[in-house]
Formats: C-alpha cells, structure tokens, sequence
C-alpha cells in the first residue's frame, strides 16, 4: 500500500514502464510467430503485476480525494489507519506533529503497519486522525 505522494509518483512511472515494455514484448513475440493471445499468455504474471500497480495508484487516487473504504477493505487495522491518514489529507509530518512525535516514527509505524500496537495507541492516533475505535467482545 502506498503511503506518500513520492511512493504515488514512483508508481505511475513504473506503471508506464511496465505497460510499455509489455506492448513491446508482445510485438516482439507476435514478430516471432506466436498469436496475441499466445503472447499474452506468456505474460500473464507479468500482466498481473501491472494491474496490481494500477489497482494500488487507484485505491491512493481515491484516498487522496477523501474517500476512504470500509475497515473490512483492507487486509490490517494498521493499513486502515495509514488510509484514514491520507483521506484525511495528513501527510506523516503533520499527524507526528498531532502525535507530538518524530516523522520518522510515524514513518517506522506505517512501514510496519502498526504491527503490535497498543490500544494506548490506537486511541491517540484514532483522535489525531478523527476516527472512533469501538472495541467490542
């Protein structure tokens, strides 16, 4: 999951790489007499991967715009938190600077997903980020 606007632009320029090196790849086995399916066929996984790219610069497209998808979308209540952040338009200096916390920190947590956090924590970043944590039995 992207988490900055440089992983954002790093990502739609590996998207056009990838696309265009798949058009090429498939006129040069087309050229080498295989069908376009055939050819395409031998690049699936490569496919696969490009669209996965695609899929991730969407989701961060329509974060950046505030919408924000449902817990049950995201695999970790750790990504979740680091949607909420981006939907909220916060990049990770200004919720440290809400957390009263280094940048770096903030960086370390999303990179980790919040892996392990306590509830202490999740309280004070569901306040910085204006969300409600219900914990239930």
């Amino acid at each position: 999951m992207m988490k900055t606007d440089k992983e954002y632009e790093q990502a739609k320029q590996q998207l056009s790489t990838l696309m265009e090196l798949h058009k090429t790849q498939i006129t040069a086995l087309t050229g080498k007499g295989l069908t376009d399916e055939q050819a395409k066929d031998s690049l699936s996984s490569s496919w696969t991967y490009a669209m996965q790219c695609k899929e991730e610069i969407e989701l961060y497209e329509r974060l950046k715009a505030g919408a924000l998808p449902p817990l049950d979308h995201f695999s970790s209540k750790g990504k979740y938190f680091v949607a909420a952040r981006i939907a909220k338009g916060m990049t990770q200096r200004q919720l440290a600077e809400k957390l009263g916390v280094k940048e770096s920190a903030v960086s370390r947590d999303e990179r980790n997903e919040y892996h392990g956090m306590s509830v202490e924590k999740m309280e004070r970043l569901a306040t910085a980020l204006d969300l409600k944590v219900l914990i239930s039995a």
